[in-house]
């Protein structure tokens, strides 16, 4: 199985409509949400800013996730990571998610990410837990996760 990281253009539309719009994948997320079309043009441009980073998670030639970090400052971003609900379990996102940290670090010169996180979602806790993110704050509602950077 090979994972892959590809900047989206418009032919991902469908592709991230389908994502967004799973009630499998995006239920434990709040969503699913909408992505209607006279907004794509301008967040498809977004995607490309300095404080943004987006890429669509392709498991050999077929798109089943996105990885993307917001928000960017002095080496600090926000982590989102999705994968479609019937590819999960096949280690998709944690392969995805050791690519996307060391883009982070190489290629943008971050040292932390941030991923805050429902309290109920466990399955996204535990993973993030096991890639080697830390706890670091929670309140009623979520748990606020840090990964930093090991320097060398």
């Amino acid at each position: 199985m090979e994972i892959k990281l590809q900047k989206p253009t418009i032919a991902d539309f469908l592709f991230i409509e389908w994502l967004w719009g799973d009630p499998a994948t995006t239920e434990i997320l709040g969503g699913p949400f909408s992505f209607p079309k006279e907004t794509r043009m301008d967040w498809l441009r977004s995607k490309s800013l300095e404080a943004n980073a987006y890429f669509i998670i392709k498991k050999d030639l077929q798109s089943v996730g996105e990885v993307s970090f917001r928000d960017y400052h002095e080496g600090t971003a926000n982590l989102n990571i999705k994968i479609g609900a019937k590819y999960r379990g096949q280690g998709i996102g944690r392969k995805a998610l050791q690519q996307f940290l060391a883009y982070y670090v190489n290629e943008r010169g971050g040292q932390t990410m941030l991923d805050e996180v429902k309290r109920e979602n466990e399955a996204a806790i535990q993973f993030l837990l096991n890639r080697g993110f830390e706890q670091v704050e929670e309140n009623e509602h979520t748990v606020l996760f840090q990964w930093c950077a090991k320097l060398k």
